[in-house]
């Protein structure tokens, strides 16, 4: 298994089995967002994309946003997919790449919204919870 950051020149290289991974993440968002808004944010750098692979199949993608706070710099984790939609715990061992990628870009934080399943198990400290209501 292996995590690595795509540089924004060869998303195009990966984006036909990224893509889907976005897309069924966001199936149960607000709809605030689609896979091609994410693919414009990359693309222009605002936001990072990670994938884990296994076996030359991408089977992980993760979309994140270094943000400056008034207080704190945050690493905002947006998209957060595997394949199957419910194998994370391989990937867990390489989250320190994340987390370094974190610091690297003057981040203190990390900041997910995620659904309840993935909060049981990440076991970090429960802050607060996000949360949407169509209008």
């Amino acid at each position: 298994m292996e995590a690595r950051l795509i540089r924004p020149e060869d998303v195009f290289l990966v984006w036909d089995e990224v893509e889907p991974l976005i897309t069924k993440a966001l199936v149960k968002s607000d709809e605030a967002y689609n896979s091609l808004d994410y693919l414009d944010l990359i693309m222009r750098e605002d936001c990072a994309l990670w994938i884990g692979s296994d076996n030359n199949e991408i089977k992980l993608a993760l979309v994140c946003e270094a943000t400056q706070l008034p207080r704190a710099k945050i690493l905002q984790i947006h998209i957060w997919a595997t394949k199957s939609g419910y194998d994370y715990e391989p990937w867990m061992k390489h989250f320190g790449s994340i987390e370094d990628y974190g610091r690297e870009n003057g981040c203190s934080i990390i900041e997910v919204t995620v659904r309840k399943g993935l909060a049981k198990k990440l076991n970090w400290k429960h802050t607060y919870s996000v949360l949407t209501k169509r209008i």
